[in-house]
């Protein structure tokens, strides 16, 4: 999976990586500095390149991680961060990774040269959720609790709620989406025009959206949300540039997370012992409908070899079925005035680097 926080560990295949005692190869600290307060040490962001050449994670140890991916897994670099990272993302020429933490900083760090130091590439007055660049890498895109999609350096969209997710749809007219609290999904030109808005429910009950994923060959995008089993699934029609409903798959218990594979896919992961994670095909048919259906377990395939291997290893996930769910915890807290609050503590520092006024010379008069 791409992005799945709360877990201490990475997997693919037959290899297995702990990111504590990577941590614990390159850095001494005390038990304090390299766990959460509850002693558990958390991946908090982690994701794929776009070629899937490269992995990077960071955890509560405040380290980024970086991994070139193969048939056995390389570390490439282990580098410290100044402050716990809430989203990541890799550049599209992948020379660089992203990083965004909690004061909303952005920092860049090289993939190429993996012992250089982070560079401070963008600052924010809020806590940042998610990040993206455009095309080229011409812009960078982000978003924040204090409901603002930025698009850097020249644009800034207000939000009507939280926006907790990004997605960039690839066209000759560059469009985003967004998404906010109000379970409202908003798409929008990079002038910020507002094209279209889709509004998620179940019957009358509208439903915060965790998570949005785009499938740019089929144009489908899937939507999960906060502890709910059911993935809507939808089209986007070009022309008037709106989503149409296709279908919702059910689970048996709240999705965890989902994302689609280089072959269009869909890889879902479950609260579910012993079915935690499946795959579904969507395919599209001569009528223009999306078909999806799970793929057959009778199938000599390497998707169905992962199945195996990770649905007998309850144990690998259980961690994940007690750790908070950080998304949540970012997004369900506003800063009331943060604007104020920044230039308060910026004058505070101008007048703490001010020397002090030399005192008046006393006269001895007669």
């Amino acid at each position: 999976m791409q992005d799945v926080a709360g877990v201490n560990s990475v997997r693919c295949g037959v290899f297995m990586c702990s990111c504590f005692s990577c941590s614990s190869r390159k850095v001494t600290k005390s038990a304090t500095d390299i766990t959460s307060k509850d002693g558990q040490n958390r991946i908090l962001a982690c994701k794929f390149s776009p070629s899937w050449r490269y992995f990077a994670a960071c955890d509560d140890a405040k380290r980024l991680y970086l991994f070139q991916c193969g048939e056995r897994w390389e570390l490439v670099s282990n580098r410290a961060i100044s402050r716990r990272c809430t989203v990541l993302t890799f550049t599209k020429d992948e020379q660089d990774v992203l990083v965004a933490d909690k004061w909303g900083d952005v920092f860049r760090f090289s993939v190429t040269d993996p012992q250089k130091e982070g560079l401070l590439l963008l600052g924010h007055l809020s806590m940042l959720l998610d990040i993206l660049t455009t095309k080229g890498d011409k812009y960078v895109v982000t978003t924040d609790r204090d409901n603002k999609i930025r698009i850097n350096p020249e644009i800034l969209l207000s939000g009507s709620g939280v926006s907790s997710t990004l997605n960039l749809l690839q066209r000759v007219r560059w469009v985003g989406m967004g998404v906010g609290k109000d379970g409202t999904i908003v798409i929008w030109d990079l002038s910020g025009k507002v094209l279209s808005q889709t509004t998620c429910s179940e019957g009358e009950e509208t439903l915060p959206i965790k998570k949005l994923e785009w499938e740019k060959d089929l144009k489908l995008l899937s939507v999960i949300f906060f502890n709910s089993p059911v993935i809507q699934l939808y089209m986007l029609a070009a022309d008037s540039m709106s989503l149409c409903r296709q279908r919702d798959i059910e689970l048996t218990s709240p999705v965890w997370d989902a994302c689609f594979d280089r072959n269009g896919q869909l890889w879902v992961l479950q609260k579910q012992e012993g079915d935690t994670l499946q795959v579904y095909t969507c395919q599209k048919t001569d009528s223009g409908v999306i078909k999806v259906g799970r793929i057959d377990p009778e199938l000599p395939c390497s998707e169905n070899k992962v199945l195996e291997m990770f649905n007998k290893d309850w144990t690998f996930f259980s961690v994940s079925e007690s750790a908070p769910d950080l998304s949540l915890e970012y997004k369900k807290k506003e800063t009331p005035d943060n604007y104020s609050i920044y230039l308060q503590k910026k004058q505070d520092r101008i007048n703490q680097t001010q020397p002090a006024e030399p005192q008046a010379k006393k006269v001895k008069t007669t």
